[in-house]
């Protein structure tokens, strides 16, 4: 009988030291992860926003095409002028971002800069660069 009561204690005390030990490590894992959590949304909402921004149906000049299609079209064009595709990008992107310059986005080809919107940022989010059919890429940073 009185062994069968201190299996039971020991079991008890077992249990109890379990309990703590997740309770201390549920605290500290927590309090770390909240900065990395954070970051991930705002990754996620940067590439959600590039790619919404790349597949919005424009209007320029009495043609209706996505925006990706716009740009390709525009750097394929020998001398390069992108101004009408420049002025649309920045009205869609001040219309989603409440007018904030608080972003950067850079077009190039072969690794020149064809043109870049929005301010320099110091410290930013950056999503993944979006690449088009012929190596182009556009790179969105939302600064912080």
């Amino acid at each position: 009988m009185k062994r069968g009561q201190s299996e039971i204690i020991g079991l008890v005390v077992v249990v109890l030291i379990l309990v703590f030990a997740l309770i201390f490590f549920v605290k500290f894992k927590n309090s770390d992860s909240d900065d990395e959590s954070k970051l991930i949304r705002f990754n996620l909402r940067a590439n959600s926003a590039l790619n919404a921004l790349m597949k919005v149906h424009t209007e320029i000049d009495d043609e209706r095409m996505q925006m990706k299609d716009f740009i390709e079209e525009c750097i394929s064009r020998e001398p390069i002028d992108c101004s009408k595709v420049e002025e649309d990008l920045e009205h869609q992107l001040n219309f989603a971002l409440a007018n904030s310059e608080d972003y950067q986005l850079i077009v190039s080809k072969e690794g020149d800069d064809v043109f870049s919107l929005g301010k320099g940022c110091k410290s930013s989010i950056s999503a993944s660069p979006f690449i088009l059919r012929h190596g182009e890429r556009i790179e969105f940073k939302i600064c912080t």
